[in-house]
């Protein structure tokens, strides 16, 4: 069945893990879980044994966090199931990539099912099974897989089936903008919507110096190292979120 499929891979999570020591590690991760699940929430929530905590009780998405890898999508391919869809994606993209990693991400519209399941015996082994498969699920991997900066890129199967809708600009409003994307192997052949780092339509000087510094902090900090290529992901990033300066 196809749906809507927002793909995100975590970008320096492998010097991450083997940078810091386990605590440090879980700490972090948990602040991740945070705002995925805040993101989830679109800022609802509710009071818990330990204190708030994100309410999830109207999300009608679904998602899956494997290592350095999380997956948004939805039931059904009406409307509705898109803006919630496009606000949770929107959130966790900037979220993430401005305070805890640069993320590389792809929304798509195709297939996508998954088997899951839980056993656990007397002798406390466990099987688990979260089997997630489909072709919209490895094309959303390929295509942000190819991107050269941390964002999300919305491909060519989701404005065609929002088109439906009405005018993708219309619907899409200020959660992304036209950009000419970058991939490895060279600019895309024409401008794609990319979401953005803020909701305005445009940023001042003194928003894009602050969004840099995060950004900046997010691809180096948590002892994740600096190399050529997280340089020209970087760069490419920051070039992306100085398109939206007034």
């Amino acid at each position: 069945m196809k749906r809507f499929i927002t793909y995100f891979d975590f970008l320096g999570f492998k010097n991450f893990i083997l940078n810091n020591e386990t605590d440090y590690i879980r700490q972090r991760i948990g602040h991740i879980l945070r705002d995925i699940e805040m993101s989830l929430g679109q800022g609802k929530t509710k009071n818990a044994q330990y204190g708030v905590i994100a309410d999830l009780s109207g999300s009608r998405l679904n998602c899956l966090n494997i290592s350095d890898t999380v997956i948004f999508w939805t039931n059904d391919s009406s409307i509705e199931s898109f803006n919630e869809l496009l606000k949770v994606s929107f959130d966790f993209n900037w979220r993430v990539t401005c305070y805890h990693f640069g993320v590389k991400g792809a929304m798509v519209y195709d297939e996508i099912d998954i088997i899951f399941g839980s056993q656990e015996n007397e002798k406390g082994g466990t099987y688990k099974v979260n089997s997630i498969y489909g072709k919209g699920l490895v094309n959303a991997h390929l295509k942000a897989e190819n991107l050269n900066l941390a964002s999300c890129v919305i491909d060519q199967s989701v404005i065609d089936k929002i088109s439906e809708f009405g005018d993708p600009k219309e619907i899409l409003g200020n959660y992304a903008m036209l950009y000419l994307t970058p991939y490895k192997n060279g600019l895309a052949d024409k401008p794609e919507f990319l979401l953005k780092f803020f909701i305005n339509e445009t940023i001042g000087q003194s928003a894009f110096d602050n969004r840099s510094q995060g950004i900046e902090r997010a691809f180096y900090g948590d002892n994740k190292g600096e190399n050529e290529r997280a340089q020209v992901l970087l760069k490419n990033t920051i070039k992306f979120l100085s398109a939206m300066k007034e």
